[in-house]
């Protein structure tokens, strides 16, 4: 904008409302001249009579002004605020305003008629009030016609290429406004601004005639006149009056046309004027909206002037029209009171001192966030150096705060972490050989941080083991042509002289022309890695001289027991090699004795949910030739700390031999055993017939009944014996065959007078050890032989029943809660239960059962505890004992 005026060819003056000149540009420094003024001076007292009228009217005010031999229109516009007044001037041609055209006529004589002065005032009103340029236009061209009147009144415009436009007229067809005229048919226009003089058309030939023009249908013209608009510099075109009419036009008449077509030109100027400097301004807004930083301008006494539409709603919260004209104070609302403060104490002193100001600070914005704000603050003056004011604009730098912020974190963790971590970090300017150095530097090299930043890229060489110096240039070399990364290890010696392992990664980078100019890496000590790699070398050796010398197979599976890993005498056992197995083509479980598969799943499902456990086992394996091989196989299941199973490992040997030998060992065992139950068998025969015999000799009943009972009791052992002794198994009986023969022998020894008693057996095909089958067999015995003799009288009818199952089978419905106690490998439940009843009567009330005196009922509760089991009677109509224990042999087994 102060470009624009300062550049403009017509005077622009800003003036005090109390008549102090504050501001003139190149053009308005002739009017000072004229008054003998400057700037910081005060106006003339006309002028500054006009400039208070403008202020209190608050509306233009219009005056004509001679500066030396030049006269001037002057507009006075009053500010908003009313502080000052803007002076507009445009120079007038000669005879450009009626008055002055009027004075020249006065010295002539030549008075002018009132209706032409009348009109020439009207026209003059209208140019000053009228906004629309064309308007003003028709309006003169219609007043034209009827102070003179004429029938035609037309304006032309010159255009750039010297024809010229039709722009408009009165009585002329509204199809011809706007036809453009060649220069050569529109000779009467082109005549009047070659001439620059009125041109009377009665004076033309035929050739100035209206049908050359291109119009048609009009009557010939008889008379008219053509005069210049705009100045003799800068025409703008002709306004021409036409009549069909014979007429003598007088010379008051061609003043009078001068004196419009002045008028018309000073109009025309301003509204140039006027448009430019809208334009200019709306650029200016346009572009203060389009930065994307709150932008806002200020006068000296801290009234915002102006802003963008950023800083008035994101600072403000409000409009552009709200902000302007408010001081800081009248924005309390949005600006608080300690803030507003803050910001006139630094614009003051800005504005004290001049120049510019850029600092900090945070805002709380309309949106109730506070951000961190950049501020840029400077002085703007007039074209005479006077200060106006002041201009601000805000960088919003909180998210590059936080940025900076973070990146600070981001570097001290960086640091600590390369110091802590044993890195050292480096950058190499390969064009001036400067080195910068960071991390765990002196930890390191043990050099200073000051004294390794003296290092070069040669000192850097220079310090890599003479052994490995050429193998690590010829690989940066390598890198430098290629441009891969290196990646290199080596020897790096001390300030000591000592050396350590690094490894020493990095890249080439290259300028804007693909010249390589910096080399970043990074070095880490690697010392401790490399002796644990020597090391681990040194173990995998030794692990794999050890799996090649040992016999059996080391293994690692999955989750899944898929191969991972096989090692050892893999095709000695199986008669596969180990890639069949790691490639699929084989499986284990393909080759496992189909009699042993079902063992071999129940291991493997324990072990899935057994975390961390080891178990072992034998079973067979089918070999590729046919032969079986009996193997013996540890697993270890390797688990996560959360539980689950990540691998599975283990080893497998052959114990084919062992099993041949512990074969054997078992039969000649088994020999062995059915030899000694076979004895013992025959020793209990013989302690019978001894008991038998000795009884013979006593007459006594009771004495007799007591050897009886002592010969059965020794019966029922041998029995068990005998038993054994026919068994393939000589570990277990047969209890149900036991029991049959037991039961038979004691109804035949208790034959007389109980042919009547009958025998109901319920007995599984159930084996019992010889621990349990034993004193199990004696308890019956007792229980029987009691029912024999003392329940049933002599020639009675009844019955007894013994059943014998396991504790699972005896539940019914329930069986899936008893189920969860103890099982055995073999998938049997070792707990039993025995029941015994008769209905030989009621059993005696007299006789404590837990505590008896006969001798029979106290075996029987000895030999029940001997089997860790229970036992229980119901009495009634029926005698029930009930007896539960569990078998040895098949808790040991499991």
């Amino acid at each position: 904008m102060e470009e624009f005026l300062l550049n403009s060819p017509n005077p622009v003056l800003r003036i005090e409302k109390e008549g102090l000149i504050l501001y003139a540009n190149k053009a308005g420094k002739l009017l000072l001249e004229a008054w003998g003024s400057g700037i910081g001076e005060k106006v003339p007292v006309n002028i500054w009579q006009t400039v208070q009228k403008a202020t209190l009217k608050n509306k233009p005010e219009y005056l004509e002004l001679e500066a030396g031999e030049k006269t001037y229109s002057v507009t006075f516009i009053p500010s908003a605020d009313g502080k000052y007044t803007i002076l507009q001037a445009s120079l007038q041609a000669s005879d450009a305003t009626f008055s002055e055209q009027a004075k020249k006529l006065s010295s002539l004589k030549i008075p002018l008629v009132d209706r032409h002065q009348e009109a020439l005032s009207h026209i003059a009103e209208q140019a000053l009030k009228t906004p629309d340029i064309r308007t003003l236009l028709d309006e003169s061209l219609t007043l034209i016609a009827s102070t003179l009147d004429v029938e035609y009144c037309k304006i032309l415009k010159l255009l750039p290429d010297g024809n010229f436009l039709f722009e408009t007229g009165i009585g002329w067809d509204i199809e011809d406004i706007g036809k453009v005229i060649k220069r050569d048919t529109a000779s009467t226009a082109e005549y009047t601004v070659l001439s620059k003089k009125p041109l009377q058309i009665e004076k033309l030939s035929r050739r100035g005639s209206i049908d050359e023009m291109g119009f048609k249908g009009y009557q010939e013209i008889k008379s008219g006149i053509s005069v210049l608009i705009g100045s003799v510099e800068k025409p703008y075109g002709v306004l021409t009056i036409h009549n069909t009419k014979k007429k003598k036009f007088t010379k008051e008449d061609t003043s009078f046309l001068n004196g419009v077509a002045s008028l018309i030109s000073l109009a025309i100027e301003r509204y140039e004027v006027e448009s430019t400097l809208r334009e200019k301004i709306h650029f200016l807004e346009t572009l203060l909206d389009t930065i994307p930083a709150p932008v806002y301008y200020k006068d000296k006494e801290g009234v915002y002037r102006g802003c963008n539409e950023l800083f008035a709603r994101m600072i403000l919260g409000s409009s552009k029209e709200s902000v302007t004209r408010c001081s800081v104070n009248e924005l309390s609302e949005s600006i608080p009171p300690k803030l507003g403060d803050i910001f006139k104490r630094v614009d003051r002193h800005l504005l004290q001192r001049g120049g510019s100001q850029v600092y900090e600070s945070r805002v709380m914005c309309s949106d109730g966030i506070i951000r961190q704000f950049l501020f840029n603050k400077a002085v703007y003056r007039n074209l005479n150096g006077t200060v106006e004011g002041l201009v601000g604009t805000m960088l919003d730098i909180t998210g590059l705060k936080r940025t900076e912020e973070n990146l600070l974190k981001s570097e001290e963790r960086y640091r600590l972490a390369t110091e802590q971590t044993g890195q050292l970090i480096y950058e190499f300017d390969l064009q001036n050989g400067h080195v910068e150095w960071a991390g765990a530097v002196t930890e390191l090299t043990g050099y200073s941080y000051n004294e390794i930043q003296d290092f070069t890229y040669y000192d850097w060489l220079d310090h890599i083991h003479p052994e490995e110096r050429r193998r690590v240039q010829q690989e940066f070399k390598k890198c430098w042509n290629t441009g891969e990364k290196f990646n290199e290890e080596f020897r790096f010696r001390r300030k000591d002289g000592s050396y350590f392992f690094v490894e020493n990664k990095g890249v080439y980078l290259r300028d804007e022309e693909g010249c390589v100019c910096k080399a970043l890496g990074v070095m880490k000590d690697i010392t401790e890695i490399k002796l644990s790699s020597e090391k681990l070398k040194e173990s995998e050796e030794l692990y794999r001289s050890f799996l090649q010398n040992f016999k059996g197979i080391a293994f690692k599976v999955d989750r899944d027991f898929t191969p991972l890993f096989l090692e050892g005498a893999v095709e000695e056992i199986t008669g596969y090699t180990k890639e069949d197995f790691l490639s699929g083509r084989i499986n284990l479980t393909d080759i496992i004795y189909p009699e042993d598969r079902q063992l071999f799943y129940i291991t493997r499902k324990k072990m899935r949910f057994s975390p961390n456990s080891i178990m072992e086992y034998d079973y067979r394996l089918s070999r590729k030739d046919g032969a079986v091989r009996w193997v013996h196989e540890l697993i270890h299941n390797i688990c996560t700390i959360s539980g689950d199973t990540e691998f599975v490992q283990g080893y497998t040997y052959d114990i084919t031999q062992k099993k041949k030998a512990e074969e054997t060992l078992a039969k000649a065992e088994a020999i062995s055993m059915r030899e000694i139950h076979h004895r013992i068998k025959n020793n209990l025969q013989v302690v019978s017939s001894l008991l038998s015999l000795q009884a013979d000799k006593f007459k006594d009943k009771d004495v007799i009944e007591a050897f009886r009972e002592s010969e059965n009791r020794v019966i029922s052992m041998s029995i068990i014996h005998e038993e054994l002794h026919k068994s393939e198994d000589t570990t277990s009986i047969d209890f149900a065959a036991y029991l049959r023969k037991l039961t038979s022998d004691l109804l035949y020894s208790y034959r007389v007078g109980k042919e009547n008693v009958r025998l109901f057996l319920d007995i599984g095909h159930i084996f019992l050890g010889i621990d349990t089958a034993v004193p199990l067999g004696i308890i019956i015995n007792e229980l029987f032989s009691n029912s024999l003799k003392y329940a049933f009288s002599k020639g009675a009818e009844g019955e007894i029943r013994i059943s014998l199952c396991r504790k699972s089978e005896t539940l019914g419905s329930g069986s899936a809660v008893d189920r969860g106690t103890a099982i055995t490998d073999s998938g049997m439940y070792p707990g039993f239960t025995l029941v015994y009843s008769d209905n030989g009567g009621r059993f005696p009330e007299n006789i404590d059962f837990k505590n008896p005196e006969t001798l029979g009922l106290q075996l029987v509760n000895a030999l029940v505890d001997q089997i860790d089991g229970t036992i229980e009677l119901e009495k009634g109509e029926k005698t029930k004992f009930t007896i539960r224990f569990e078998d040895k042999r098949l808790l040991r087994r499991s």
